[in-house]
């Protein structure tokens, strides 16, 4: 080969010796002795999104790189109802899956989405330790390891319309999400319940389909909810849990030492997630306020509690040992 032909080809070589060097480091990087695919139905930047990488991050750490878990947001691996299934058949090995969505499978988390049996921040973050221990083995069964829950956010409404009594949403139609259980409560708030897919509720709002719906204050940033639901109200009546699942094959095939680090890991990094939410949730509702969003607080919740309690009656006692898992969590201080 020439000197010229050298030089002319110069710039091809170097490109496919980079490429071979990043192939190197490709290998490298997951030459770990366990590899786990962590599904997450939220883009980049969202607070169940950084306590996850904050978590991966310990886990390799710990296990010195032998437990390499990847991320996947943005539900690139399929909606949560999906993950869950991959996660029990063992496609997936972890996440963190909004309990109401795996009542299908353990009806018994149906408590966390019963209205107002959560009574605010510090009894939602303290029960994490005696739920797990309560629900760890019917979790087991359906081939999930649990390994503890945390506040995604708290579910307020967002609305068209000003919202400052329960007064104001008779007869109104609201979106909610595909339960019985929500179907039910809002129903008996007054309200005319129309369940919705969550990719329609921008769409629906906007042509009129419902007046006012239900989420999370990053929500109402990130999709924008602000722009057809000006109105942001505070009623706090459920606070939606993350579940951090791990898939029970996946994780029987660790080495003691491993699980132990990965449910420390999980452990403190859970402690730190209700202060980063709540600054996350500050932060997006600030930015919803300068985009012209209002915020109403309803500071009397009482009449919310009553309409809703026969619902939480009903549910309570359909649900598997109810009564003393709603106990547990009113006890967790």
């Amino acid at each position: 080969m020439t000197t010229h032909t050298i030089l002319k080809n110069a710039p091809r070589l170097a490109a496919v010796s980079f490429g071979v060097a990043m192939a190197m480091g490709s290998i490298s990087a997951s030459a770990a002795q366990y590899n786990a695919k962590l599904s997450l139905d939220v883009p980049e930047g969202n607070t169940k999104y950084k306590a996850a990488q904050e978590f991966a991050d310990l886990v390799r750490e710990r296990t010195d790189d032998n437990v390499d878990i990847k991320l996947f947001p943005n539900s690139v691996l399929g909606g949560e109802t999906e993950s869950a299934e991959g996660i029990r058949l063992g496609s997936v090995q972890m996440g963190v899956i909004t309990s109401s969505v795996l009542s299908s499978w353990v009806p018994e988390v149906q408590v966390l989405d019963l209205p107002y049996v959560i009574t605010d921040e510090a009894n939602a973050t303290a029960l994490s330790e005696p739920l797990t221990e309560a629900l760890s083995s019917s979790f087991e069964d359906q081939g999930f390891h649990l390994l503890g829950f945390t506040v995604n956010g708290v579910r307020e409404l967002m609305s068209s319309f000003p919202i400052h009594s329960i007064d104001d949403i008779q007869g109104k139609k609201m979106r909610v999400i595909q339960s019985p259980l929500h179907v039910d409560a809002w129903r008996e708030a007054g309200a005319n319940p129309t369940p919705v897919p969550a990719p329609e509720i921008y769409n629906s709002m906007q042509t009129g389909v419902i007046d006012f719906f239900d989420n999370t204050a990053t929500n109402y940033l990130t999709n924008r909810f602000y722009e057809v639901a000006p109105y942001y109200v505070k009623t706090d009546h459920i606070y939606a849990m993350g579940t951090w699942v791990v898939a029970e094959n996946w994780w029987k095939r660790l080495p003691e030492n491993y699980q132990q680090a990965i449910t420390k890991a999980a452990l403190e990094v859970q402690s730190h997630v209700p202060e980063m939410r709540q600054k996350d949730d500050e932060e997006a509702l600030k930015k919803t306020v300068a985009d012209g969003a209002t915020i109403i607080d309803i500071e009397d919740k009482t009449p919310w509690m009553e309409a809703m309690a026969p619902v939480r009656d009903k549910y309570i006692d359909q649900i598997p040992n109810g009564s003393e898992l709603v106990e547990l969590i009113r006890n967790a201080k």
